[in-house]
């Protein structure tokens, strides 16, 4: 039966919309999530974007697990009358996609209700934009036949309500424990551990493939880009007070700038996984330390003058 739903909708293919749903798959994919913690981590507080960061890696973990118990094939791999659009590897059940982009959604959405701040007009814009782009992301996964309607079903499902119990458990316990959380010793002891699996990916054959290498590799550059960038802002950049119309302007030249650069870096021949790591890490330190502190400096000389 869900076969039968996933041949009807690509019955409507055309390279119009094998473009359009290609492009908004993409929101339920690392870069969007990069984008608004980006954005958080700019605007709002350090704290808050890694809060976020918390909960999001905390759900892909989960979508993780469920795939491996479940061990359900997509869709292309069961029927050859279904055109498989766009590359993915992996399992079908729960959509990836889907649940992130509902974390994600999921994560603002419940902040901006929760805030007494918030205007009527800002809660509702909110909730239907992200509600939109939640069933268009699910839909496109569908349609490029990369998952079942079950799939994006459970998958946005599953991001909603991770997002409510990691705030009831969030509310619970860190008010306990926060006085006895150092972030930068969380990170430097995670950025540690990544390391030590580097060492031992790196030297030693485990019998891993090359992709596989390769994420860890990338994800350890991060973890340190993180580590060190968070750790220089605290030390040497001053916070200064910026309206909303200066956040939005920090925002937008950040991404371009940060984007751009990656996109630049990945023009290196990346003929191994060290290359790779280092673009990764110079990347990750311009995002969190140099961009912030490099604008901060001009709105303050602009202020002055």
């Amino acid at each position: 039966m869900e076969l039968k739903i996933v041949e009807f909708i690509q019955s409507f293919s055309s390279p119009f919309l094998d473009g359009l749903f290609g492009l908004l798959t993409r929101f339920g994919e690392g870069f969007f999530f990069c984008a608004v913690f980006l954005i958080l981590y700019w605007c709002f507080s350090y704290n808050y974007a890694f809060k976020f960061a918390t909960f999001y890696v905390a759900s892909v973990c989960v979508n993780g697990i469920v795939k491996l118990i479940v061990n359900r094939p997509r869709p292309w791999m069961d029927s050859s009358a279904i055109e498989n659009k766009m590359p993915a590897t992996g399992l079908s059940f729960p959509s990836g996609h889907s649940q992130s982009v509902a974390t994600i959604s999921t994560f603002i959405t419940y902040d901006v209700y929760k805030n007494k701040n918030s205007k009527n007009w800002i809660k509702i814009t909110t909730l239907v934009t992200l509600v939109l782009l939640c069933l268009t992301v699910g839909f496109s996964r569908i349609y490029l036949g990369q998952h079942y309607l079950t799939d994006v079903i459970v998958g946005l499902m599953l991001g909603v309500s991770l997002i409510f119990l990691f705030n009831y458990l969030y509310n619970k316990l860190v008010p306990k424990i926060k006085k006895s959380i150092n972030l930068e010793m969380v990170l430097a002891a995670l950025s540690t551990l990544m390391l030590a699996c580097v060492v031992i990916v790196g030297f030693f054959e485990l019998g891993l493939s090359y992709s596989d290498k390769l994420s860890i590799f990338k994800y350890t550059a991060i973890v340190v880009g993180l580590t060190v960038g968070f750790v220089l802002s605290n030390r040497f950049i001053v916070s200064i007070k910026e309206t909303a119309f200066q956040k939005v302007i920090k925002a937008i030249i950040g991404l371009i700038v940060v984007f751009g650069i990656y996109a630049l870096l990945c023009l290196i021949p990346q003929i191994n996984h060290f290359i790779v790591a280092v673009c990764v890490l110079l990347t990750t330190l311009i995002a969190t330390f140099v961009y912030p502190m490099v604008f901060n400096l001009v709105l303050s000389k602009i202020k002055k003058d």
